[in-house]
């Protein structure tokens, strides 16, 4: 019973909370070698909480973007022992492709191979970066709930193979850290920690 209604209230408020946790992901069984390099190729990250940015992270307060790149970056390097390069895109310059995991189709991104120009490794591609504040409610017992806050960063992303020009891995992410009373710096820090896991896992970039 209580199952039932917990999934009642899950649905009955999924436009407010959200259920899910995390992101979806495809990766070519024939990947098995590790990159020599990675770029990342990404949209402008939309924040909706910019007070947040400015409390959290003041030197970034007016251009996020180098916050995402720098700790993102210092991600990749731990978790795959490679430092990255980044560059800023538009939608445009990306391929969109509708693809489904399971019952859902995403918009995702995969490089236009022959505007590159000369590019080894891999290709990171990542489009509609969302960052917010959301908070999800559950019931705990019988005429109780309890609402967790966190902050999240989610959206949409490929990595190809420029070697082939094939895309090898393609997914959603919906990385998040819980937060009590305020957000910290540490809570910004660890949810790209987060998002550059859920990229990486099953991967030969993963870092052994």
């Amino acid at each position: 019973m209580n199952k039932i209604i917990t999934l009642a209230l899950c649905a009955a408020s999924l436009m407010f909370f959200g259920c899910a946790k995390a992101g979806l992901k495809n990766v070519d069984p024939s990947w098995v070698e590790p990159a020599s390099s990675i770029t990342v190729l990404y949209t402008q990250p939309l924040v909706k909480n910019t007070d947040d940015v400015a409390d959290d992270l003041p030197d970034y307060a007016n251009d996020f973007s180098g916050w995402f790149t720098m700790q993102m970056g210092t991600e990749l390097n731990n978790q795959a022992g490679i430092t990255p390069s980044f560059t800023k895109k538009d939608i445009s310059d990306f391929t969109m492709t509708v693809t489904k995991f399971g019952k859902k189709e995403f918009l995702i991104p995969s490089p236009k191979f022959d505007q590159l120009g000369e590019v080894d490794g891999v290709v990171i591609a990542m489009s509609n970066i969302d960052v917010a504040r959301i908070s999800e409610t559950r019931v705990t017992g019988p005429g109780s709930v309890t609402t967790t806050f966190y902050l999240q960063m989610s959206g949409e992303y490929s990595i190809s193979n420029m070697a082939t020009k094939t895309v090898v891995a393609s997914g959603t992410y919906k990385a998040r850290q819980s937060y009590g009373f305020a957000l910290t710096k540490s809570d910004w820090e660890k949810t790209m920690k987060y998002l550059v896991q859920e990229i990486l896992k099953d991967t030969p970039l993963k870092k052994k």
